[in-house]
């Protein structure tokens, strides 16, 4: 079992879930984005056996924050679900996904919170996003389908739910489970797909999160991996009926022949025309 470094007691209704390994000092920025937040929240981070071990001043900062120490690193499947077992034993509402590196606008859980408390059959729901340079500039946006029927077609063929700007109901793990370690580099993309397929999700039409942008971050040296898994999600979860359905497998296809540089310039391109 992992276990905890010494923490304040938990506060609010958000758990605000951070897994964290080897983070190169990029954990600050993320957690000082958390300060304007106008709701109670309670960071949780789960230190996934970081070498040396991840080294925070839980005082430093005027919220709570619980640090989750795992013996080893296991990866961040297993790091999400110790983090998921704590947050469901301290009764927490609600679980606001954040990585290490990115940032929060100061209307986030806020904005996030007051959506599902005015819908309750939304289970689940992002927001729009934006990847900067270390400069602030903007490498590109993404700007998300919005509704239920629109997210639940979009997943045949692309990533439409981004899986640190959601924030989702604690009560769905009973319901799907937790994140599963069947699909490597892409459990959010399996978890998206089991809680919208019994729950209404949705996105709010904001950018509520910025995201660096690291063309050798982990996400980047997981691509291959990350595509396989998508393709097996993909297939596992494919409707004849369904057009998209063939789209997105054809996609995938095609994404696994194309280097991630291309992927990039196409982004930035389409990025410029939206803006234009």
């Amino acid at each position: 079992m992992p276990s905890d470094a010494p923490t304040t007691a938990p506060a609010g209704r958000i758990a605000v879930l951070i897994p964290v390994y080897n983070e190169a000092g990029r954990l600050r920025e993320t957690l000082e984005s958390l300060r304007a937040q106008s709701v109670a929240f309670t960071a949780v981070l789960v230190d996934d056996g970081s070498t040396p071990p991840l080294a925070v001043d839980v005082r430093a900062y005027d919220y709570p924050i619980l640090v989750i120490r795992m013996p080893r690193n296991g990866g961040i499947e297993t790091a999400l679900n110790a983090g998921l077992e704590r947050i469901e034993a301290e009764g927490f509402e609600l679980v606001a996904r954040l990585d290490v590196g990115d940032r929060c606008t100061p209307t986030r859980l806020a904005t996030q919170q007051a959506f599902l408390d005015a819908h309750p059959d939304v289970h689940l729901v992002g927001s729009d996003v934006e990847w900067r340079h270390d400069d602030g500039s903007l490498a590109f946006g993404l700007r998300l389908p919005r509704t239920h029927n629109e997210i639940s077609r979009a997943l045949h063929h692309t990533v439409c739910l981004i899986h640190p700007t959601v924030m989702f109901r604690t009560s769905v793990l009973r319901a799907v489970g937790k994140y599963s370690c069947d699909y490597p580099a892409a459990e959010d993309f399996d978890f998206f797909w089991r809680i919208a397929q019994r729950f209404q999700v949705a996105n709010v039409p904001e950018v509520l999160l910025v995201t660096r942008f690291d063309q050798n971050g982990i996400s980047v040296k997981r691509r291959k991996k990350q595509l396989r898994s998508k393709l097996r999600i993909q297939l596992e979860n494919f409707r004849v009926g369904e057009p998209l359905s063939f789209v997105g497998v054809a996609k995938t296809l095609a994404l696994m022949s194309v280097p991630y540089s291309g992927v990039v310039r196409l982004k930035r391109v389409l990025t410029r025309g939206r803006a234009a």
